[in-house]
């Protein structure tokens, strides 16, 4: 149930008690209002002054005392002479008191035990209807505050495994601290961040390890620089990753359709992560249309096919793939990010592509044309790729039962 459906429930019950409280006071005064009551002569009041006052059966002072008054008692006069008042403290009680004991005042206060129940009961049902609503929305912030919590723990987690870095130095790398005077490990500064690092030391491992990794940036030393241009540009899953290069002497100048940084030696942490905000912001949705037409080649593992033809289909690429594995030879024919032909092992069409997307191991090579040169089918590219995961998901359910 949604919190603010749950506070407003809140709110309408209490609106509704208020209401019939109201009403119901309303009504009990109106039902006294109109009840007949016999009318009275105009009475003058007096109020007794005196801690203690007697009340005597006539006007002298040895005559018989009736009973006794009290200070702040308000009593109705019946009669008054020089010296002397006669009050009625109530219908068995009446005599006179001298008039130096009382003083002048108004009618006393009837107060209606009815009534004062009513507000009593009014004043408790709108402090419940308080603390009830008080109660309802501490439990639904703080159950909305550990809701946040767990989403933006969700989004550190999700940010970290979509920000990986993939870093290519010789030794360990450090980099100049902006805060401190001396230098701080690279991977750990990105981790810090939030980052998932990776190193690699050895330049024949780059191609496997990014592979493996797959990673969103890499950062790279300048000795480094031939290996992974020549990487990037022959692999189609590296083709449009952000690089930067550290310990840079020289500032190159920027290259049309790639993303790249240079940093000079003395660049700091914060130079570092400045750079790698502009790479990610345009990394890679800007620059996959613009990519020029080039041969992607390289080794197939698992998952390299599905991806590469997802790549193809999303930059509607027009093409000839060609695969190898062993004696195994299978090409496909894309326009504009479709399949216009597919062989393999004597299959055609969509189980050709099929077929050749089962393969873990081999080679594989795609160049650009402008046209094919034969178009036989026109398939859906995102289509066979779903068609073919689901079977695999058949297969592998059969498998476990």
């Amino acid at each position: 149930m949604k919190p603010g459906f749950v506070r407003m429930v809140v709110m309408v019950v209490m609106v509704v008690m208020v209401v019939m409280a109201l009403l119901t006071v309303c009504f009990l005064s109106e039902v006294r209002a109109e009840s007949p009551k016999p009318a009275r002569p105009k009475i003058d009041w007096m109020q007794i002054e005196e801690t203690v006052v007697p009340i005597r059966e006539n006007t002298t002072r040895n005559a018989i005392i009736k009973g006794f008054v009290h200070k702040g008692q308000v009593l109705a006069v019946e009669r008054i002479t020089d010296n002397w008042v006669k009050v009625k403290a109530n219908d068995s009680l009446a005599g006179w008191v001298p008039t130096t004991a009382v003083s002048a005042s108004g009618p006393p206060v009837d107060l209606n035990p009815k009534l004062a129940w009513d507000i009593l009961i009014l004043v408790v049902a709108l402090t419940l209807a308080a603390f009830l609503y008080l109660s309802v929305s501490l439990a639904l912030k703080r159950k909305a505050e550990s809701r946040d919590r767990s989403r933006q723990a969700m989004a550190d987690i999700k940010r970290r495994l979509q920000n990986k870095i993939q870093v290519m130095f010789r030794t360990e790398p450090r980099i100049k601290s902006s805060l401190a005077m001396n230098e701080v490990d690279l991977l750990e500064f990105l981790k810090s961040l939030g980052y998932v690092a990776n190193l690699e030391r050895d330049p024949e491992r780059l191609l496997d390890s990014c592979k493996a990794f797959k990673p969103h940036l890499i950062i790279a030393s300048m000795d480094f620089l031939n290996d992974v241009e020549n990487m990037v540009e022959k692999d189609a899953l590296l083709i449009n990753a952000p690089v930067i290069y550290l310990h840079c002497q020289n500032m190159k100048a920027e290259q049309p359709n790639r993303i790249r940084a240079y940093l000079e030696p003395n660049a700091s942490d914060k130079e570092l992560v400045e750079a790698m905000a502009r790479c990610l912001k345009k990394s890679p949705d800007r620059i996959r249309y613009s990519v020029k037409p080039v041969a992607l080649k390289g080794g197939i593992h698992a998952g390299t096919l599905v991806e590469l033809l997802h790549f193809l289909s999303t930059v509607k690429k027009t093409g000839r793939l060609m695969v190898a594995s062993g004696v195994m030879r299978g090409e496909v024919i894309f326009y504009d990010g479709d399949v216009a032909k597919a062989t393999s092992l004597g299959q055609s069409g969509a189980q050709a592509v099929e077929s050749i997307l089962d393969l873990l191991d081999g080679s594989f090579e795609f160049h650009e044309h402008s046209a094919p040169n034969a178009t036989e089918v026109n398939l859906n590219t995102l289509k066979i790729l779903m068609d073919w995961a689901q079977r695999h998901d058949e297969s592998d359910h059969r498998t476990r039962a």
